[in-house]
């Protein structure tokens, strides 16, 4: 499933920068499997529908949320960087996206961060007589303080 919209977009960053490249054709991969699988049409069929009016473009990375939750049990943080990723290949294909609208509409998901809290001094004082050595006996008492 070759799609040229896709070719040409990673042909653009390959320029700049090779690595960025490999990720982004990555993900644009699985954009396109997501819109055969919903749309039944490979990714540049899917924009000139957009282009066209026939598709909301929100609606579509709506769905490509959901798609990414259902199907590959992604993080919430790498499925917001697949989103990302098909909203800015949209864009360079001059499928304008207004960022409060997209804001408004696309429900991101949501990161969880877990609070840090530092060791007891406890816990630090049961890793310190465990080390043998003297060095890495050191070494924690340096990272404890």
């Amino acid at each position: 499933m070759n799609s040229k919209l896709v070719d040409a977009y990673i042909d653009n960053i390959e320029a700049s920068n090779p690595g960025t490249a490999r990720t982004c054709r990555f993900r644009l991969n699985i954009f396109n499997s997501f819109s055969f699988r919903e749309y039944e049409i490979l990714a540049d069929d899917l924009i000139e529908k957009i282009k066209q009016g026939h598709t909301d473009p929100y609606q579509v990375l709506i769905t490509f949320i959901q798609y990414l939750q259902q199907f590959h049990n992604l993080s919430p943080n790498t499925s917001k960087q697949h989103v990302i990723m098909a909203k800015n290949f949209l864009e360079y294909h001059d499928i304008d996206m207004i960022p409060r609208k997209f804001k408004l509409k696309v429900k991101m998901p949501r990161i969880i961060r877990k609070e840090k809290q530092a060791l007891s001094k406890n816990d630090v004082i049961i890793i310190l007589n465990s080390c043998a050595d003297i060095r890495l006996k050191t070494y924690v008492m340096l990272l404890g303080s």
